[in-house]
């Protein structure tokens, strides 16, 4: 009776160490892609604004506190001080960033464990090609047009995840259609 009590009691264990562990915490829920896309898709177009027009459209010069600043390369910084700035671009990437955060890491309406290894992989597949895009332009990419590239780069982890994790599902979802 004791060793039945005891298989009772480790089964009971394992299954809630496995609901833990397959759990996805991490994720937010589905609702929260829909308004990734609100903010995804603006700051886009603000982003595509910023780089058309570079010095800004003059609505967004607004005085801002900064922590370090520099008006010029060989000029001294500047601890804690207001200074005037356009903030256009610092809007843009925190909308893109935020909203493809939230595209990202939404669960699925349905999240299973087929889709969070494509999750896996996906995000897997894009560190590398970023990494691998990064590391083509340190070798063969100089002056301020390695810091543009640095600039994209804060954005192309999270497009290439986006990108590879849609096209695996639309591939998943279609080749299921196909065998029905």
């Amino acid at each position: 009776m004791f060793i039945c009590h005891y298989d009772i009691f480790a089964l009971h264990l394992c299954h809630n160490f496995k609901s833990i562990i397959m759990k996805t915490n991490y994720l937010f829920p589905n609702r929260f892609k829909k308004i990734g896309w609100l903010l995804f898709i603006p700051g886009i177009i603000l982003g595509v604004l910023c780089l058309i027009d570079q010095s800004g459209i003059s609505f967004f010069d607004i005085k801002v506190i900064a922590i370090i600043a520099e008006q010029s390369i060989f000029s001294d910084a500047s601890f804690f001080s207001i200074l005037e700035n356009n903030v256009l671009d610092e809007i843009s990437s925190i909308l893109l960033i935020i909203g493809a955060l939230l595209i990202a890491f939404s669960k699925e309406k349905t999240e299973d464990e087929f889709i969070s290894k494509i999750r896996l992989e996906s995000l897997v597949w894009a560190t590398y090609i970023n990494y691998a895009i990064l590391i083509f332009a340190i070798i063969f990419i100089y002056d301020m047009t390695f810091l543009w590239v640095l600039v994209f780069n804060m954005f192309t982890l999270l497009v290439f995840f986006l990108i590879r994790f849609n096209w695996a599902l639309y591939k998943s979802k279609n080749q299921i259609s196909n065998e029905e």
